[in-house]
């Protein structure tokens, strides 16, 4: 029996250092992935990771419950990672089967999970998971009308509601403190790390205050002095940042760490300042917020900004969780196809075999007889026909009940032929 499930957590379930522990590091993708879905027994298999969620999209081909799979899943998380990955305690973990995976991938999709209501990136993250599956084979017809109704599901909310109308992402959500703190303090930004939140960081700093002195810092010089290029900053080596004291207004915090890399210490070094931590783990240490004069705003601090522009929105929101819920409505349509395609397949090769033993039986009566071709073509087409009745009564009983009804009635049907 394959069943549909979603394991793994996120942050409305867990910290985010719980998080960024389940992820699998990033050298071992993909082999880590086909032996997960082998050990797991998963026909197809999904792994996605975010700043805020790893989570596991598979079918299992099984009869394992959730909390069951979700222990199989820790166990080969630490196999395959050598120990690097591992899941947290089953209660901080998504335990998720058959609709409720569908309806909570619709909704991440959709922006209306992430920490952001409305937040631009995860649909492109998500389908970024998606063609990584299939490309290693491992994204087959089940997950593809999952996803592909998950696309759908969020193209729909991103053009028929306002939800992607102003703050979008998990950099604006600090737009409104950092905007505060440049309006009291002339001194320069500083962005520490290169990537994309980091891009978006010393954007939303260059629309603040285009004149704003920032200082980009990275490991790699060649992608720091890019972006510094790119925003009309300069460049400085991450190391020379370290021994920095009491330069800047702001220091954003986006680099890909598995340990903090803003010690308090430091931060006492950098004193008076805005730090502003977007890693995930963290950067900072969470006794920087201790020293004096340092205001420290993360991911967790960023939960309350979260929640009133989840309330401001709340009228958007209800037009978007009907969306889901028709998207929900075609996907259920699709996959009971999926389900009772075999039992057509079955069902109209009863049809024939009976169809074909009556014309046969008919012209051998003293009617003569009929070429095999012709004979085969013409129960082929009586057998067609004769299957689109019980079919679309089949359906409905599926609907409404489950296909294992279906199944009792064609073992039924069969079991006559014989």
């Amino acid at each position: 029996m394959s069943t549909l499930f979603a394991l793994g957590t996120n942050h409305r379930l867990a910290t985010p250092q719980e998080v960024a522990q389940a992820r699998i590091p990033e050298q071992l993708l993909p082999q880590a992935l086909t032996t997960l879905a082998q050990k797991l027994n998963a026909s197809e298999l999904v792994y996605l990771a975010t700043c805020h969620r790893t989570e596991f999209y598979l079918v299992h081909d099984g009869d394992l419950c959730p909390g069951r799979l979700t222990q199989a899943l820790r166990q080969a998380l630490g196999e395959c990672t050598g120990g690097a990955a591992s899941l947290p305690d089953s209660s901080r973990c998504l335990l998720l089967q058959g609709a409720q995976v569908a309806q909570h991938l619709f909704r991440v999709s959709a922006a209306l999970d992430s920490l952001m209501l409305g937040e631009s990136q995860i649909l492109g993250q998500v389908k970024e998971a998606f063609r990584q599956a299939a490309r290693a084979g491992l994204a087959k017809a089940k997950l593809h009308t999952l996803f592909g109704q998950a696309f759908r599901a969020a193209k729909r909310v991103r053009t028929e509601t306002k939800l992607s109308q102003g703050a979008t992402s998990l950099v604006s959500l600090a737009r409104n403190i950092i905007k505060e703190r440049l309006a009291q303090d002339s001194r320069a930004v500083a962005i520490v790390g290169a990537g994309e939140m980091a891009t978006a960081a010393a954007s939303l700093v260059k629309k603040i205050d285009s004149a704003r002195n920032i200082v980009v810092c990275n490991r790699s010089v060649e992608r720091g002095e890019a972006l510094a290029q790119r925003i009309g900053g300069v460049f400085q080596p991450l190391a020379t940042f370290f021994q920095s004291s009491n330069a800047f207004s702001v220091v954003v915090l986006a680099v890909a760490s598995e340990n903090p890399i803003l010690t308090e210490v430091f931060a006492t070094r950098l004193s008076p300042a805005l730090i502003v931590d977007l890693g995930l783990p963290a950067n900072a240490e969470p006794s920087c917020a201790v020293v004096p004069g340092i205001t420290l705003v993360n991911q967790t601090t960023l939960r309350a900004e979260s929640e009133a522009n989840r309330q401001a929105r709340a009228a958007e929101v209800a037009k978007a969780e009907e969306i889901i819920r028709q998207q929900l409505e075609q996907w259920s349509q699709e996959m009971l196809e999926h389900d009772l395609a075999p039992v057509a397949k079955a069902l109209r090769q009863v049809f024939y075999q009976s169809a074909r033993w009556e014309l046969q039986q008919a012209f051998s009566n003293g009617h003569g007889t009929l070429p095999q071709d012709f004979l085969d073509a013409l129960a082929e087409r009586l057998a067609q026909r004769l299957v689109r009745a019980p079919m679309k009564g089949l359906r409905e009983v599926a609907f409404t009940h489950s296909p294992q009804a279906v199944e009792t009635f064609l073992s039924a049907v069969s079991g006559e032929h014989a």
